[in-house]
């Protein structure tokens, strides 16, 4: 579909969309993560410091989105509230995304009907809802994602295109770093499916994407010591075969489950009735690139597969990326797996997908993920803002806080921060692929890296107080309760700020 060919439905169908997403905000309007400040600090020290920092003074790659960073950082250059900013710009991208959907929906099927479906099923997506809303930059990494796909499905048009797809991929790689996997899917994409292409066409976009991602990693590594963030250290697990593999596999499969069901459904059978029929997506008069058509393909699998194979700890925000795929496949596939039936039958299957769908997700959303993300949120505000308040006022400059949240903490608190996470912290990280957290803060393994604070989160409230352990006594200051942590962790737990001070040798725990 051309720019030009846009007319009024379109844009009463889009705006409608965008609408319903807006609407469906509002219940969780002005919450915030733990992690939404990780990003802000990040952007605060690379505004104020010219460094990709967490801690001032000690750049490191814990921040997995750094074009995000970087956006963020201009916001503060420019005196906007990053904590305002960040929400606007998280939302904003969710928006866009709805709209991209649209119009790559009807460049793969051509009918507005199934187009608009698609993108009414994606405003109503409960993870986007929530994550948008909370100015995480998991919407505009799916964003990204979006952009590269719809740039793939032509990109063998012209060499020019296809180096386009090359600079939009390393954006993407940029915006969240399992973007990657799409190089690989994209290599054999175009090496099984264009054949008869030139070369220059095919894989242009590898000579762009490598020149820049090498100019980046020499960049990074130069930087802050490492190529890659280290999130992939503390969210990986060993890889999981057998039945560990099986449980693994659950997990993806009910964080899509939970909101895109038949979409996916409507996806998994297209590709096996329709892909190993004919090979094609769609009309091959639709002059779309087979290999960027592929590529989609392999997408909708791809990183749930690497997740699951790689153990990695998955959260409802790393599977966003896929979201539009598995909609887009979903909705472009049922149009043609009913394209021998009457058009009205086809019409009236597509609404009914679209309309299931829609109250699955936001039946979920107001059920299950409003109330934990608003509770949370308020938690964090009542909790953990006057926790890193206190300290910036009652402890040394150079004191260092040991915590296993660390946004919140760091930027409000102003000080050095162990993280015990181990996302910005090295040496914890490293610990991590051996010893799981809570063994690292029940035996005090963090001491040894030095920490004049602990921040303790547990059920049991000042369960160190009066300890002696490795050689320092713990002293509780302040305590508090956050009712739930979230979707995962429901329980009310309370968090306790401790004192370490050095005492002689002999005491013991």
């Amino acid at each position: 579909m051309m720019a030009g060919s846009v007319n009024r439905l379109d844009i009463v169908t889009i705006a409608a969309c965008a609408a319903l997403f807006a609407a469906a905000s509002i219940p969780i309007a002005g919450s915030i993560t733990d992690d939404t400040y990780i990003h802000m600090q990040y952007a605060r020290n690379l505004a104020e410091a010219g460094e990709l920092s967490f801690n001032r003074g000690d750049p490191s790659y814990g921040a997995t989105s750094p074009l995000w960073v970087g956006i963020l950082a201009l916001v503060h250059l420019s005196g906007g509230d990053l904590a305002a900013w960040t929400r606007i710009l998280s939302w904003a991208a969710g928006v866009l995304s709805i709209v991209m959907l649209y119009f790559f929906v009807m460049k793969l099927d051509g009918r507005r009907l199934v187009a608009g479906s698609a993108a009414a099923v994606l405003a109503c997506e409960a993870w986007l809802l929530r994550w948008s809303a909370t100015g995480m930059e998991s919407s505009f990494a799916m964003l990204a994602v979006l952009i590269c796909l719809f740039a793939a499905v032509t990109a063998t048009r012209s060499t020019g295109r296809s180096a386009l797809f090359g600079l939009l991929l390393f954006l993407a790689c940029l915006a969240r770093p399992e973007a990657g996997l799409m190089v690989p899917a994209a290599v054999i994409s175009f090496s099984i499916a264009e054949r008869s292409t030139p070369l220059c066409r095919r894989f242009m976009w590898i000579l762009v994407f490598s020149v820049l991602m090498a100019g980046w990693l020499l960049m990074i590594h130069a930087h802050t010591g490492t190529f890659l963030p280290l999130t992939a250290g503390a969210k990986q697990g060993r890889p999981a075969f057998g039945m560990d593999m099986l449980a693994s596999t659950l997990v993806p499969l009910k964080i899509i489950g939970a909101t895109l069901l038949l979409p996916a459904v409507a996806a998994v059978a297209f590709t096996i009735k329709g892909i190993f029929r004919d090979r094609t997506l769609l009309e091959e008069e639709r002059g779309l690139s087979p290999g960027g058509l592929l590529l989609l393909l392999l997408w909708v699998f791809l990183l749930p597969v690497v997740y699951v194979i790689f153990d990695f700890h998955v959260l409802s925000r790393y599977l966003l990326p896929v979201f539009p795929a598995i909609i887009a496949v979903g909705f472009a596939g049922a149009a043609r797996l009913f394209r021998d039936s009457d058009p009205k039958t086809m019409r009236r299957m597509i609404v009914i997908i679209a309309c299931a769908a829609m109250i699955q997700s936001l039946g979920f959303y107001f059920i299950v993920v409003v109330r934990p993300t608003r509770e949370f949120s308020k938690g964090l505000g009542e909790v953990l803002v006057p926790m890193g308040s206190w300290l910036a006022v009652n402890s040394a400059p150079g004191s260092v806080v040991a915590s296993p949240d660390i946004g919140v903490i760091g930027y409000f608190s102003q000080r050095e921060v162990l993280d015990l996470g181990g996302l910005v912290t090295p040496e914890i990280n490293d610990m991590r692929q051996r010893i799981d957290v809570e063994t690292i803060i029940d035996e005090g393994l963090y001491l040894d890296l030095g920490a004049d604070y602990l921040v303790d989160r547990h059920r049991v409230p000042r369960r160190f107080d009066g300890a002696v352990i490795r050689g320092y006594r713990f002293t509780a200051l302040r305590e508090a309760v956050i009712s739930n942590l979230g979707i995962r962790k429901p329980d009310p737990v309370t968090y306790t700020l401790y004192r370490l001070e050095p005492v002689g040798e002999g005491e013991e725990r």
